[in-house]
């Protein structure tokens, strides 16, 4: 059996052993070849590093300081000597303007002093040109050709004086304009000398330093060869030294990695030395305070961090973090960091201890917290309002409950009375009449205004409150609130007056706030006043602004209570003192309102004298039209009425039934929306009353399918009901479907005026009444032909205008008539600028209805209003006979 050649043994030969030499002989001739390159290399540096000395030898022994110095110097002392050659000058002025002392013939004075000191400084600067032009140390600044020949020139110059100087002072005095003229001449060339030497030696220094680093290029080209032979003997070895070559892999692998994260961690990295200063910065720190493109090495590191000590910042320093590390608490240190360009910024900074190069450092991670401390601000601010809150609710809940009591305490009490004498039998029903009934019903006034005022608070704060804009009387408004105020101003034994200058009449605004601001304002004047004097006083201050003045001479109010009068809930120590009633929400109200009509209120004070309100706001003036409000007018007469009450309320529906059947009035039920549709069309009413807010069905929802449905209540009155703020209804889409708003709780007067007018009554009796007084103001404000002529062409105008509108109506139209739509609108302006609201309002209900495409209905409103003119025209030529009865087509208004 034949074994394989491979497997045979190997048997000791030649060939090994010269393997074996020729490999020693290679590493040993390797060996030979590197330390001959290892010593030119230590020879090579060894004469570069000499060099490189000498170099800097150089540079320690170079004369440039003391040249730059020399040429400073120049221009000083040129300048001295001019100077002095300037004061001497002037000395000689003044001896030549005086009285005394003037030589004659001769503008020197021997005793003039001067003379000397322009020598002695033109000697050293004569002295300072020579050792620049001779000394060899000087020559390698004026080695530039241009600074040579302007240095030649000034030298020349100066040494050329030198004859002038030496004369007698006799001839030298006469001289110094000629001094004067040759230093303004070589004053430039001194600035151009000093200014290009130092350019000169700075450039030298420039190339001096090209010269040292062009020897530590070289210096360093040959410790890298140095380093390169290193790395080769290195290699040689590496054999021996694999198992540290690996352990120094691992170590650059974890190094890189480090690296990695250092170079790419989103918080800042600092490394700082025991000195306080940045041994490195990572990109993110360069880039958290403002260092882009300047190099952080080195800088200290209070230059980065502070912290906080009172009102200033401290700089941080090495010291300071050093013993953070050392401390227990290394994390969450929280200071303030300094970007170079935005100023401060809070940070978190964590930090520890390690050594480098046997060297403490102190290693700073640092976390911009910008977005953390102002979430946390934003956090305390929720908390902090959050605990206002809960305490203006107590304090509200409190004050509430307590104003609330007594009007409760009257109600609940005289229902007990009531209740205890009824027992006795009907002889107490005078008692109950004459004395409980009245207290019951000033208890619930009370207690009404009181959610009013709370109500107002809510609206107003949360936006809810709306402003209406009509015009009306200011002088008749505040004629109004004095009487009002009038008993209770007596019972206190206060004097209430008006004291407006002049009247300011008719203006355009929302009346209602108005009085509710002035009611509030002269309710507090009366309370706080005893036995003294309240005026009330309006004028206008320009075409749009009016001031309203409320004074009184009461008890005053403390400067403290001041700033805080206006706010909610807040009742002064006046008030506390003399125990007077309220809830701290009158002035509150008024402020917002007034802020809500763009107007201002003020008041002054003083304790013991009394206070004063300015009330500044926007009304302008605007032409005189009767007030719609129709519980300014009397009650007409009604008959029985058929009305549909649809309220989901027991108690107010239980209420305002019982108000419509003391009248007489046949009241239908419905407990929501869905429940009045179905019965608005099973049966005809007179009236329909709407409450808004039901369940199932609002009262809108119900509202338009009644006026869609053509049922027997298409055209029926329909009159919201509603416990919202005045006004809250968007008028120009609610009132589409509703002809009427009334505010819960329901005001008698005014219910009755809404059936009086779903019956016809009303209409005739309030058009002609307001026309008659609006028309009376005209003949007071224009000549009575004028009056005449107005009248006329009004009349002529309506006559003219009815048929052809109703014409228009009444045609067979597919799509809204633009021509209708303006008469209509024209027609009703015409009536409204001579007080015939009715005629006004069907007019403009008429072109709503029009231009929201409803043709049959405005064909109703127009017919109505063409009915209702007759007799207001019938009234007109009654009141004002002299109108003519046939007008005159050509009159124009």
């Amino acid at each position: 059996m034949t074994r394989p050649p491979d497997s045979m043994p190997t048997l000791p030969s030649d060939k090994p052993v010269v393997s074996s030499r020729r490999h020693a002989f290679g590493a040993f001739h390797r060996s030979g070849i590197f330390a001959v390159l290892l010593v030119i290399a230590s020879l090579a540096i060894g004469y570069l590093l000499t060099d490189v000395r000498h170099k800097l030898n150089e540079l320690d022994s170079s004369p440039h300081d003391n040249v730059q110095w020399t040429l400073a110097q120049l221009e000083v002392e040129f300048l001295e000597f001019t100077r002095t050659v300037e004061a001497a000058r002037a000395v000689l002025d003044l001896a030549e303007q005086s009285d005394t002392g003037e030589v004659t013939g001769s503008p020197f004075r021997p005793d003039t002093p001067g003379m000397d000191a322009i020598r002695q400084s033109y000697d050293i600067l004569y002295s300072r040109v020579l050792t620049l032009q001779e000394s060899p140390a000087y020559r390698e600044v004026f080695d530039v050709p241009a600074l040579r020949d302007r240095y030649v020139m000034f030298s020349t110059g100066i040494l050329a004086l030198a004859p002038v100087i030496d004369q007698t002072d006799v001839a030298l005095s006469a001289s110094l304009d000629d001094l004067l003229e040759a230093t303004e001449t070589y004053r430039p060339l001194a600035r151009v000398i000093m200014t290009e030497g130092n350019r000169a030696l700075a450039f030298i220094a420039d190339e001096t330093r090209n010269d040292i680093a062009r020897v530590l290029i070289r210096l360093a080209v040959a410790v890298t060869f140095l380093l390169v032979i290193l790395g080769a003997l290195a290699i040689m070895f590496r054999r021996m030294a694999s198992l540290s070559e690996a352990r120094l892999k691992d170590n650059l692998a974890t190094s890189a990695r480090l690296e990695a994260i250092f170079s790419t961690s989103y918080d800042g990295i600092a490394v700082i030395d025991a000195n306080g200063r940045l041994v490195t910065l990572n990109r993110a720190g360069i880039g958290m305070f403002g260092r882009d493109g300047l190099e952080p090495r080195g800088l200290f590191i209070g230059t980065l961090l502070a912290r906080r000590a009172g009102d200033a910042l401290t700089p941080l320093t090495g010291r300071d973090l050093f013993e953070m590390a050392n401390a227990d608490r290394k994390t969450g240190i929280r200071l303030i960091g300094l970007h170079r360009n935005t100023g401060e910024f809070p940070v978190e900074i964590s930090v520890d201890v390690t050594t480098r190069d046997r060297s403490p450092i102190c290693v700073c991670v640092i976390r911009d917290i910008v977005h953390q401390t102002a979430a946390e601000a934003d956090l305390k601010d929720s908390r902090d309002k959050a605990r206002a809150g809960e305490r203006a609710k107590a304090r509200f809940l409190g004050v509430v409950s307590h104003e609330m009591r007594t009007p409760l305490n009257g109600i609940l009490g005289s229902i007990d009375l009531i209740d205890e004498d009824l027992k006795r039998g009907p002889q107490a029903l005078g008692d109950i009449t004459d004395i409980y009934l009245p207290v019951v019903r000033a208890s619930s006034e009370t207690l009404l205004r009181l959610v009013n005022d709370v109500l107002d608070i809510t609206q107003i704060e949360g936006g809810m409150r709306l402003l209406a804009s009509r015009p009306f009387d200011l002088d008749a408004m505040l004629s109004e609130l004095a009487t009002a105020e009038q008993a209770r101003a007596r019972d206190l034994g206060n004097a209430l007056r008006i004291t407006s200058p002049d009247p300011v009449g008719v203006v355009r605004g929302d009346p209602d706030r108005l009085r509710q601001i002035l009611v509030n304002l002269l309710a507090n004047a009366v309370k706080f006043t005893r036995d003294g004097r309240i005026t009330l006083s309006a004028r206008r201050l320009d075409p749009r602004q009016v001031e309203v003045r409320i004074s009184d001479t009461g008890f005053g109010i403390s400067p403290q209570d001041l700033d805080r009068v206006f706010e909610d809930f807040v009742r002064t120590d006046n008030a506390i003192e003399h125990q007077i009633q309220g809830t701290g929400l009158g002035l509150g109200i008024a402020r917002a309102l007034v802020e809500a009509m763009n107007g201002t209120i003020d008041v002054v004070s003083e304790i013991g004298e009394g206070s004063e309100f300015c009330v500044l706001l926007p009304l302008p003036a605007t032409a005189l039209t009767p007030d719609d409000d129709p519980a300014q007018h009397g009650t007409p007469a009604l008959t029985a009425a058929d009305i549909l009450l649809v309220e989901d309320n027991a108690t107010n529906r239980f209420i305002a039934r019982r108000l419509l059947e003391i009248d007489g009035h046949r009241v239908v039920e419905a407990e929501d929306g869905a429940a009045g549709l179905a019965a608005a069309k099973s049966d005809k009413f007179d009236l329909i009353l709407m409450d808004i807010s039901m369940p199932l069905m609002d009262g809108l929802a119900a509202a338009r399918s009644i006026r869609d449905d053509p049922g027997p209540n298409q055209r029926t009155r329909i009159v919201a009901l509603t416990a919202h703020m005045p006004d809250g209804l968007d008028q120009s889409q609610d009132l589409s479907v509703m002809d009427a708003i009334l505010h819960k709780p329901l005001d008698r007067c005014l219910l009755r005026h809404q059936i009086a007018r779903s019956q016809g009554r009303a209409d005739t009796h309030i058009a002609v009444g307001e026309t008659a007084a609006a028309l009376d103001t005209l003949t007071s404000l224009v000549d009575a032909e004028t009056a005449r002529r107005l009248i006329d062409a009004l009349i002529t105008e309506a006559d003219t205008q009815f048929p052809a509108l109703l014409a228009l109506a009444a045609d067979n139209r597919n799509e809204t008539e633009p021509t209708l739509a303006q008469g209509l609108h024209a027609l009703g302006g015409a009536f409204a600028s001579f007080g015939a609201l009715e005629l006004h309002e069907l007019l403009i209900n008429a072109e709503t209805e029009e231009r929201a495409a409803r043709r049959s209905r405005t064909r109703d409103l127009l017919a109505e209003a063409s009915a209702l003119w007759p007799v207001l025209r019938a009234e007109i030529r009654a009141e004002f006979p002299e109108t003519t009865k046939s007008p005159d087509p050509d009159a124009k208004p």
